[in-house]
């Protein structure tokens, strides 16, 4: 079917217009994708290696170059998946019923697409199933699906649906962020797209990125997080200012953004990100008008319903991945400055619940920051109900019947008291570095209890031995087969897709890391010995779980996950190192 349907869509897409309209000012087509497909950077293991049938070109030139140049998801405007029975459809057998196998595989497709296609806020994608067809648009809140049509019955839809997204439609109308718009190309640095981004919140500043995203979220459901270096612009489109760091993402509109808790914090700590800005994102021509889910979809929330939110904040600091280390000296101060920001904020009865291996960086200057890493991402975090909270906002003017006075002809501030937190629900986080007594929660069914501080530290344990783990498996090294062994043990440790699988691989975790002879080899003897240490307080927590009787001579300061007794051991691992630097181990 492909090579036919290939046909039919490219013969629609080139036909002239008619009426005496003037051509459309795009050129995509549909093309067969016979390779499969890659992400445009390398900022996640396990970018799945798959295509869809046909792939929407963002430009038809893009059909003329090497089968190896068309690969990158980030050149898709669209896609299509075509099945050839009419009973392969995208809709539940019975109403309510769980999603089809094609809705499924489609929807796995749009989550990648999301996640390799900068700035993105919805992804278009057209089902065949026989001679039947229907458009589907995933966003961040769900999938809409349109009526099933008939391809020769329907024939006048199926021209207006192929002459929409060849011709018609822009890039914002096929998924492009409203509030961003793509540079020129004077401004492109080392071959990558830049993009303007309109001002946050009150904040008159523009901002271009700069190079690739260094972290853009897999999931299609969650956050969608992106995360970018961008630089603000002044009155002549020039860039000017340091470079600082800029996260967009979603937020269920049932909590509070995460500007709402930086603003909360009394105080400044170096181990925490510095905020500069940040703000749910509005439509261009509507600065009172957010970006939701449902505004995108044009239709009307009904009231106590939920929709996702648009929100982007910029902060000061610039950090690189903490598997990324120079050093185990760099690594564990970085480590420390990042908890201590963590009990700061604890202390304020603030507490973090999304530790994990994207939310703990290594500072890129240290001095500039005055710390060797920080705490970033309080997207997820929880705050009393006593801690008060000041917000200014601009409301927009009145309208409506009746004169209104001249005082308010224009928009106006107010400044709102809030106590607490709106934070969903109880469990957050990352499940690969959650605690054994959340996943034990999870797993179990019942009503899962609140995350506490020391369930917020053991992630950082997870985090830490995450972070030698990745260091390690990806050395260029003489023994390939070690290697494997290590890569292997990595994959089961925190590769898991179910609670079950990361719980299961929790008990030896930290035993596979430290018995492999290349962490032996490239891992100094007191950080190894921190991680034996707090294996053993893994298994007396698997014999409180399993009722196994154990008997292992565990040290003081791991018996407790408290941010006391993980300092401890963090400097007394660093105090050695700085004592004896020929036991640091450097990865140049």
């Amino acid at each position: 079917m492909y090579a036919p349907l290939e046909r039919i869509l490219d013969h629609i897409a080139r036909s002239p217009s008619l009426g005496g309209h003037s051509a459309e000012p795009f050129d995509r087509v549909f093309r067969r994708q016979s390779a499969t497909l890659t992400p445009n950077q390398y900022h996640t293991l396990g970018f799945p290696r798959f295509a869809p049938d046909l792939s929407l070109l963002r430009d038809r030139s893009l059909s003329q170059l090497p089968p190896a140049q068309q690969r990158r998801w980030c050149d898709r405007a669209g896609f299509i998946e075509v099945k050839p029975s009419n009973k392969q459809h995208a809709y539940p057998t019975v109403a309510g019923g769980p999603a089809s196998r094609l809705l499924t595989q489609a929807a796995n497709y749009a989550r990648l697409h999301l996640s390799a296609r900068p700035f993105s806020v919805f992804s278009i994608s057209l089902l065949v199933f026989g001679c039947d067809f229907c458009v589907c648009i995933f966003d961040r809140h769900g999938v809409t699906v349109s009526p099933r049509y008939h391809m020769w019955d329907d024939l006048d839809i199926l021209i207006r649906v192929v002459r929409s997204l060849t011709r018609v439609l822009d890039e914002h109308e096929v998924g492009l962020d409203p509030s961003v718009s793509p540079a020129p190309d004077t401004m492109l640095l080392n071959g990558a797209q830049a993009y303007i981004v309109d001002p946050i919140g009150s904040d008159p500043r523009r901002w271009c990125t700069l190079r690739d995203p260094i972290w853009s979220s897999l999931s299609l459901f969650g956050r969608g997080t992106t995360v970018w270096r961008v630089r603000a612009l002044d009155a002549n489109n020039k860039l000017c200012g340091p470079e600082m760091i800029m996260k967009t993402s979603w937020r269920s509109s049932d909590r509070d953004s995460e500007s709402f808790v930086y603003h909360a914090i009394k105080g400044r700590h170096p181990g925490l990100a510095k905020y500069v800005v940040g703000a749910d994102v509005t439509f261009p021509d509507n600065k009172y008008n957010r970006i939701t889910a449902h505004a995108l979809r044009g239709t009307t929330l009904g009231p106590n319903k939920l929709t996702s939110v648009l929100h982007r904040i910029v902060i000061e600091t610039l950090g690189r991945p903490v598997w990324e280390y120079h050093s185990e000296r760099e690594l564990l101060e970085g480590f420390i400055a990042a908890l201590e920001a963590h009990q700061f904020l604890a202390e304020q009865k603030i507490l973090h619940r999304d530790i994990s291996a994207g939310n703990i960086l290594l500072a890129e200057d240290p001095l500039r920051q005055e710390s060797a890493g920080f705490l970033t991402d309080l997207d997820f975090a929880r705050l009393e109900s006593d801690i008060e909270v000041k917000i200014t906002e601009t409301v927009s003017p009145p309208r409506g019947y009746g004169a209104i006075p001249s005082h308010l002809h224009g928009p106006s501030t107010r400044t709102l008291t809030k106590f607490g937190s709106q934070r969903g629900g109880q469990i957050t986080g990352t499940l690969q570095f959650l605690s054994r007594r959340l996943l034990e929660a999870i797993l179990s069914g019942k009503p899962t209890p609140p995350t506490t501080v020391e369930d917020d530290v053991e992630s950082f344990l997870w985090v830490l031995v995450y972070a030698i783990y990745r260091r390690i498996c990806f050395l260029d090294v003489d023994n390939s087969e070690e290697q494997k062994t290590l890569r292997r043990a990595f994959t089961k440790s925190f590769g898991g897709r179910t609670t079950e699988e990361i719980l299961d691989a929790r008990d030896t975790t930290i035993k596979r890391l430290t018995d492999s002879p290349l962490v032996i080899q490239h891992a100094s003897a007191p950080l190894r010995y921190l991680l034996r240490q707090y294996q053993f307080t893994m298994v007396l927590a698997a014999e409180r779980s399993y009722g196994t009787p154990l008997t292992i001579n565990v040290s003081q300061h791991s018996a407790a996950f408290t941010h006391q007794s993980l300092l401890h051991a963090l400097r007394s691992v660093l105090n050695q190192l700085c004592d004896h630097p020929e036991l640091d181990h450097r990865f140049d």
